[in-house]
């Protein structure tokens, strides 16, 4: 068996020093941590990630199991960064592969113990702990998305040698590119790989958070992934539809070469004796409730039937903009509208929906008034409030939302000739919901989310079917 030696002893030596020594009676406490700790279960953001959690089994250096439960936690800033990591990954056809994260410091101090004195300086001290300790370090490799295989790389995880290195030049090319490409999409996300372990990457902020001792049965299933969410219960929630009706007084996009069109194909009696009915229909891919995918704007990006259920069967957030919108219609969401959201409801959790509300939808379907012009062929003059391009970065970027809605025609507002909201959460990989019906009957917390597009091979956008379902209690 492979011990994990390397990796505690990078903890070791790079640790801050602790404000007390551990004893038994627990962990030591951190005077320079100043962020409340949110744990968050990453297969609760993503369910697409892949774990291979070997401290649940005897198959670590341990010789048996130290985890009771095969699962995988981290701060919610750092999750919500790994998670894009793997969304951008798509691209190139792989996701993340995850070994560990957030290790409790008993376990740590059990590492320690079993450690021989002349080994002790290749694991952690549990009186300075870990980076796991704290959340914000994660173990992890790539997986192949057409195969599911993990993708061979210069050593195996957990491998104390040369080999582990990051700047070791042997192995094979292909092997080096995939160690390359896995440190790459990291970094870009706010995380240092250690130099000494390919698979070991810390978060950038890992310094503000203290040292945990939580027993992962102790972090409650479901509720991690969604800042306090209470569970649904459907028998009791309210069901809003928050879709327009698909006919031919549904605008389109101005440029667009046709609208929707439902042609009868056979209406009326049967030589059978039976009543039978069906319709064609045609309609470009952007119109009326709709989802635009990240190929949309993103090249290489995921197409309509290549997006996670995650993204689209989510909590929501509805941000408000009624007020600012009635006195510029061309208004666009800000930094100070979230920062005040978040006074007045707490933290937007990652994993989030975020639905922005303008009050657009009283016009709909008037071209005019909803677009601001109703001039076919020239997108031009148009006019409606939108998200502003900061903002939307900021929400994929600092919160972790898995997707954007909005009651108007764009998540960009209507002058933008750039469309920088569409390429900024695009690349990263987040869709977005337009056209969205009755955000005026959804609560700013509490509202769930099923918004659910044809499935079309390839697509850059499909109809949408959207609902939202209200727990009892919630306004």
């Amino acid at each position: 068996m492979r011990i994990h030696l390397a990796c505690a002893l990078a903890l070791v030596l790079t640790s801050p020093p602790a404000s007390a020594a551990a004893t038994a009676a627990g962990p030591p406490r951190d005077p320079t941590a100043f962020r409340e700790p949110e744990l968050v279960e990453l297969v609760t953001l993503d369910a697409t990630i892949r774990l291979d959690v070997r401290y649940a089994r005897a198959d670590n250096f341990t010789g048996r199991a130290v985890y009771p439960q095969a699962r995988v936690f981290m701060q919610r800033p750092a999750a919500a960064a790994l998670v894009r990591a793997h969304r951008a990954l798509r691209e190139q056809g792989y996701g993340l592969l995850v070994f560990d994260g957030y290790r409790p410091w008993t376990v740590t101090k059990l590492f320690w113990d079993l450690t021989p004195a002349d080994q002790k300086v290749y694991v952690a001290d549990p009186a300075k702990g870990s980076r796991h300790n704290r959340g914000s370090a994660v173990d992890l490799t790539l997986f192949e998305l057409a195969t599911g295989h993990e993708v061979k790389m210069p050593s195996a995880y957990d491998e104390a040698a040369e080999r582990a290195h990051v700047t070791y030049e042997g192995g094979t090319e292909a092997e080096r590119a995939a160690r390359d490409l896995l440190i790459d999409a990291m970094s870009r996300e706010g995380f240092f790989v250690y130099p000494y372990e390919w698979w070991h990457f810390d978060w950038k902020d890992w310094r503000d958070y203290p040292i945990l001792d939580i027993a992962f049965e102790s972090i409650p299933a479901g509720a991690a992934g969604t800042g306090g969410w209470t569970q649904l219960d459907l028998a009791s929630a309210r069901a809003i539809d928050l879709t327009w009706t698909f006919d031919e007084k549904t605008p389109y996009w101005p440029t667009s070469p046709s609208g929707f069109e439902l042609r009868q194909l056979s209406y009326g009696p049967t030589p059978g004796g039976y009543f039978y009915a069906a319709n064609s229909l045609c309609a470009p891919e952007h119109g009326g409730t709709h989802l635009d995918a990240p190929i949309h704007f993103a090249e290489g990006g995921a197409t309509v039937d290549q997006l996670s259920l995650s993204q689209l069967i989510a909590p929501a957030v509805t941000l408000d903009v009624r007020p600012q919108a009635r006195g510029d219609r061309d208004y666009r969401l800000t930094l100070e509208d979230l920062a005040a959201w978040e006074r007045r409801n707490g933290r937007i959790p990652a994993g989030a929906v975020a639905l922005l509300r303008t009050g657009w939808g009283e016009r709909w379907p008037d071209r005019k008034r909803y677009l601001g012009s109703d001039v076919r062929g020239d997108a031009s003059d148009l006019h409606f409030p939108g998200f502003g391009a900061e903002a939307a970065a900021w929400l994929v970027r600092e919160r972790g939302v898995v997707a954007l809605g909005i009651d108007t025609a764009s998540v960009d507002h209507g002058p933008s000739r750039a469309f920088e909201v569409h390429q900024a959460i695009m690349k990263a990989g987040v869709p977005a919901f337009e056209n969205v019906a009755r955000l005026e009957d959804l609560p700013e917390t509490g509202a769930y989310i099923v918004a659910l597009p044809m499935k079309i091979a390839g697509g850059s956008g499909a109809p949408l079917r959207i609902v939202a379902f209200v727990p009892s209690g919630s306004r």
